[in-house]
């Protein structure tokens, strides 16, 4: 009988928004996951749920620990981009970001945020003409 694999899910979820940063949500798959953190398929799937749960977890995590990082912005670009019209509890997470830093600039800073993910001119098009 195997023994249960402990983990610190804090630390977990750092990897796991690094992966969902690099490939994007769609682009994840459980292997990559697995890979990065070291833990059976049935550690994450024990903890989370399912891919979208890690992701779910990942992106609640980032919003309580640094509202307007970067890793929280990227996270917020991928579950808009790639979930939020059809994830009621994802769509909650990023309307919560969006409320708790409406003293920002959010268009401005998701548009500097995606200009730098697509390595358009380093963020800044006015020099990439």
């Amino acid at each position: 009988m195997g023994r249960k694999k402990g983990f610190q899910q804090a630390e977990i979820l750092v990897i796991i928004s690094n992966v969902f940063i690099e490939y994007g949500f769609e682009g994840t798959s459980l292997d990559d996951l697995v890979k990065a953190t070291g833990l059976l398929r049935g550690s994450l799937y024990s903890a989370f749920g399912s891919k979208r749960g890690m992701f779910s977890a990942a992106l609640a995590e980032n919003i309580k620990q640094g509202k307007d990082s970067e890793t929280t912005i990227n996270l917020v670009i991928i579950a808009m981009m790639e979930l939020t019209a059809k994830d009621k509890a994802v769509k909650k997470l990023v309307e919560y970001w969006y409320e708790e830093n409406s003293f920002l600039n959010i268009a401005e800073l998701l548009g500097e945020a995606i200009l730098k993910r697509s390595h358009l001119s380093g963020g800044n098009l006015n020099n990439g003409k």
